[in-house]
C-alpha cells in the first residue's frame, strides 16, 4: 500500500516538472529593445476601440520602469524626439518656402515676358530677369538640397535683422512674443500680446518670408476681455500656442492666425512663463 502511494506521488511530481514544447519555447523567447518598441507600437495602433489612444508623462515613466528603462533614459529619448520633430518641421517649412519661390518665379517671369512681347518684341529684355532670377532659384535649391542648415541660418539671420528694431522697442517681461506664418510661406507675422486693464492688446507686424525686406506698418488691435470666452495654452513637443476663443466669429477679425473666432499664436520659447501668467490673468478676469 505504501509502495503504491509513493509511486503516485513520484508520478505527480514528474508531471509538475514536465513542460510542453510550446511552454518551453515561450519561456526561452527573448525580445530585443527594437522588438519591444515595435510590439508596443503595434498594440497601441491596434487599439481602435479606445477614444483616447495616448499616455501622459507619468504613465510613460511607469511603462518604462516596468520594462527596466531608467527615467533618465526616457527624458533623454523625449529630448531626442523633440529635436527630430523640430528638424522635420523646419525642413518641411523650408521646402514650402522653396515651392513658393518657384511659384513667384514662374508667375512674375510670365508677366515680364508678356509685357516684353507686347511692348517691344524686338528687344527681349525679360531674358535678363529670367536668367538672373533663375540663377538665384537654382542656388536656393542647391542650398536647400545639400546644405539646409545654411539656408535656415541665412533666413533666420535675415528675419532677425528685419525684426530687431521692433523687438528692442517692445521687449519686456509683461510682453508675450509670438510669430505666425501663413500656410503658403509667403509672409510671417511677429507681434506681442499684453493685458492692459480690461483689454487684450495685440500688436503685430507682417514681413515677407523670402527676404524679410518688406514690412507692413505696426498694427494694434484691442479686444475687451468680456468678448473672450476662453484662453488656454496648447503645448506640443516642439512648440507652444496661445489659443484664444472669442464669443463671436468676428472677435479677432483681420488678426493673422484667426479661424472663425479662434486665434492661435505660436509663442516664443523664451516667453513660456509670461504666456502662462497671461492665460491665468485672463481666466481670473473671466471668472473661470
Amino acid at each position: 500500500m505504501d509502495t503504491s502511494n509513493e509511486r503516485e506521488i513520484e508520478s505527480d511530481a514528474a508531471d509538475d516538472t514536465e513542460q510542453s514544447p510550446s511552454e518551453s519555447v515561450e519561456s526561452s523567447r527573448r525580445y530585443s529593445s527594437e522588438e519591444v518598441a515595435e510590439i508596443i507600437r503595434i498594440s497601441l495602433s491596434d487599439a481602435q476601440d479606445q477614444s483616447d489612444n495616448t499616455v501622459d508623462h507619468q504613465e510613460l515613466l511607469s511603462i518604462a520602469a516596468d520594462v527596466g528603462v531608467a527615467e533618465e533614459q526616457i527624458e533623454s529619448a523625449i529630448g531626442m524626439l523633440q529635436e527630430r520633430q523640430a528638424t522635420k518641421d523646419k525642413e518641411a517649412y523650408l521646402w514650402v518656402r522653396f515651392k513658393t519661390h518657384c511659384i513667384l518665379f514662374v508667375g512674375f517671369n510670365l508677366f515680364f515676358v508678356t509685357i516684353n512681347l507686347f511692348s517691344n518684341p524686338t528687344y527681349f529684355w525679360s531674358l535678363y530677369t529670367l536668367f538672373g532670377w533663375g540663377l538665384f532659384l537654382l542656388g536656393h535649391y542647391a542650398g536647400l538640397r545639400y546644405a539646409p542648415q545654411f539656408v535656415e541660418l541665412a533666413m533666420e539671420r535675415t528675419r532677425n535683422l528685419a525684426a530687431s528694431k521692433y523687438r528692442e522697442m517692445f521687449d519686456g517681461i509683461d510682453n508675450v512674443r509670438f510669430i505666425n506664418g501663413d500656410p503658403m510661406g509667403l509672409s510671417e507675422t511677429q507681434g506681442l500680446v499684453t493685458l492692459q486693464d480690461e483689454k487684450l492688446v495685440i500688436e503685430y507686424q507682417t514681413t515677407d518670408s523670402l527676404l524679410g525686406v518688406y514690412k507692413s506698418a505696426v498694427k494694434v488691435v484691442q479686444i475687451d476681455i468680456g468678448e473672450l470666452s476662453q484662453a488656454r495654452l496648447e503645448q506640443k513637443l516642439w512648440n507652444t500656442k496661445l489659443v484664444l476663443h472669442a464669443k463671436t466669429m468676428r472677435g479677432f477679425q483681420h488678426v493673422p492666425g484667426n479661424d472663425r473666432g479662434v486665434l492661435r499664436l505660436e509663442i516664443d520659447r523664451q516667453c513660456g512663463r509670461a504666456a502662462s501668467e497671461l492665460v491665468e490673468a485672463i481666466r481670473d478676469r473671466l471668472g473661470a
